[in-house]
């Protein structure tokens, strides 16, 4: 039996590194309301690590859930074989070992150290490089299709000397969440930025520093490793950030719809050649030290002097389930041709969501086909007076 967690906060947990790490409250908020969300994509017989296991089994009766699935806060008695966080961190390992997991289950120190440096921005820094340069097929072949240019600094002169290059720039730090740790470089090395910079470099040993790009579309290659040398291509998402990049939702679709979309723009021998490049660098870097869901965020962008939209190919890496991921796994849910809009919304008030969510079941009525999902709104998650964060489907609706 594996058991599923979802630890929202692990990126933040992997800039911390302590098992004693206290994530913000809207983290925490985030976890417990969407605690549910790993049985859209678990099997049946897994588990998922709920913090009230009776409310969570009166919901999945409710929603129909038809995956049978055990709800457990601690593993006694669940014969667990498996441990499925959304992410590892010291932070999950030490509440995993609380909660009774055998310790043969957990990574080791040693693991959690490579998992952490796996997840520094600069090894996206440096497989962006690689893509446009002459050590990948596509670089060598579609170069003038793709842009990107990022640069990881580790002292302030470093720094400097970006910002001069680039005008208009963003800076991140090697490990945050989504949406945080950016800052724009728009008006040189001068305060507030240059305080953060230090802070940041005082903290994490650097910062990445890139252009800003005339972003039109973010998508993603989604991939899974199976932690004996191989990563395999696991379909293409859409999504949808915040003017400060805060992530907002994904196209949920069948790979062939967003495959499609995707060759609207690009040539499918650049496509096919970025995904088997990406292949081959992730199965060589990952080797057998990691097993479970990646993803490589990208752009299509214009560039002025080019024709047509040029491929950014890499952006970010996550190594972690995504929510990408996630928006794939609820494709098969879909009717055939249907598509949905998959989104995680937030109200600080209570019974902000409650309203909504209330008005939203009268005014888009969900439908389905056989067992297959149609039209209307669909919850993915219980939505309580008190909860703050929602995650669900609009099925016949668009990304914004």
């Amino acid at each position: 039996m594996r058991w599923h967690v979802f630890n929202p906060e692990n990126d933040l947990a992997l800039a911390c590194f302590s098992p004693h790490f206290i994530p913000p409250r809207s983290a925490r908020l985030l976890a417990g309301d969407l605690a549910v969300l790993p049985a859209w994509w678990a099997c049946p017989g897994d588990a998922v690590c709920v913090p009230f296991p009776d409310v969570a089994r009166a919901w999945a009766s409710d929603a129909g859930l038809a995956v049978p699935l055990e709800w457990a806060d601690d593993v006694a008695g669940l014969g667990v074989t498996e441990v499925c966080p959304w992410g590892w961190s010291p932070l999950v390992a030490g509440r995993l070992r609380r909660a009774g997991v055998p310790p043969a289950l957990l990574p080791s120190d040693a693991d959690l150290c490579r998992y952490r440096d796996w997840s520094h921005r600069r090894h996206a820094v440096a497989l962006l490089a690689w893509l446009r340069g002459g050590g990948a097929r596509s670089g060598r072949e579609w170069g003038e299709r793709l842009c990107g240019l990022s640069a990881y600094c580790t002292d302030e002169a470093a720094i400097v000397r970006r910002l001069a290059d680039w005008p208009e720039a963003l800076l991140k730090e090697p490990w945050s969440g989504s949406g945080k740790g950016l800052r724009l470089g728009h008006g040189g090395y001068v305060p507030p930025l240059a305080g953060w910079c230090r802070r940041v470099l005082r903290e994490q040993g650097g910062v990445v520093v890139e252009p800003i790009y005339n972003k039109v579309y973010d998508f993603a290659m989604e991939f899974e490793s199976d932690g004996r040398g191989r990563v395999a291509y696991k379909g293409l998402s859409r999504f949808h950030t915040t003017p400060r990049g805060t992530y907002a939702g994904n196209l949920v679709a069948a790979e062939e719809a967003h495959s499609g979309w995707l060759l609207s723009f690009v040539p499918c021998a650049m496509w096919q050649a970025l995904r088997d490049d990406l292949v081959s660098y992730l199965s060589r870097w990952l080797g057998t030290g990691y097993r479970g869901p990646l993803g490589v965020d990208m752009m299509l962008c214009r560039v002025e002097g080019r024709d047509g939209l040029c491929v950014h190919p890499c952006v970010e890496v996550n190594l972690r389930r995504t929510m990408g991921r996630v928006a794939a796994d609820l494709a098969r849910f879909l009717a055939p041709g249907a598509k949905a809009r998959f989104a995680i919304d937030y109200c600080a008030a209570e019974g902000g969501l409650q309203a909504a969510h209330s008005r939203a079941l009268r005014e888009s009525p969900f439908r389905m086909s056989g067992e297959r999902w149609v039209a209307g709104y669909f919850p993915l998650s219980p939505v309580a007076f008190r909860t703050h964060y929602r995650a669900a489907l609009w099925v016949g609706d668009e990304l914004v």
